[in-house]
């Protein structure tokens, strides 16, 4: 896997380095953050703790990829700056994982769901009855 710099520019509001980089991959499918990651993290001396891969597209029928890449001064920089999902798509499989684990909440979905509509229909229930209950206000019909 071949990394080419196409652009290269300096944000110093965000402190950071933002790169576009077409990476060159021979005969095989389009690779994954962690891959290309290391690769970039080799090639341009940089810590890989501080480099994220923001987007990567690939191109259908060629073998090369364009990639939006940014380089943080600190790790903590770029925690504050990126969104949680591109910081949670930017660490090995195992760690990513994990982290989900931790996010999911321990109840079904389903049984969210179940206990919403349980909660709904007794109020829909005396909506129901305070209607029967209520006299029509109907205006009566002028006569011929």
């Amino acid at each position: 896997m071949k990394a080419k710099v196409i652009e290269e520019n300096r944000n110093s509001v965000f402190k950071r380095k933002e790169m576009l980089v077409e990476i060159a991959h021979d005969e095989n499918g389009t690779p994954d953050r962690i891959a290309i990651k290391k690769v970039l993290a080799s090639q341009l001396d940089e810590k890989p703790e501080n480099l994220y891969v923001v987007k990567v597209e690939g191109k259908t029928g060629t073998d090369h990829s364009l990639c939006h890449i940014q380089i943080y001064e600190s790790k903590e920089l770029a925690v504050q700056t990126l969104p949680k999902h591109i910081i949670t798509r930017n660490l090995p499989p195992e760690e990513r994982e994990a982290k989900k684990a931790e996010a999911k909440p321990q109840e079904p979905r389903k049984a969210k769901a179940a206990e919403k509509a349980r909660e709904t229909k007794p109020q829909e229930a005396k909506k129901e009855k305070a209607a029967e209950k209520a006299p029509s206000q109907e205006t009566p019909k002028p006569k011929k």
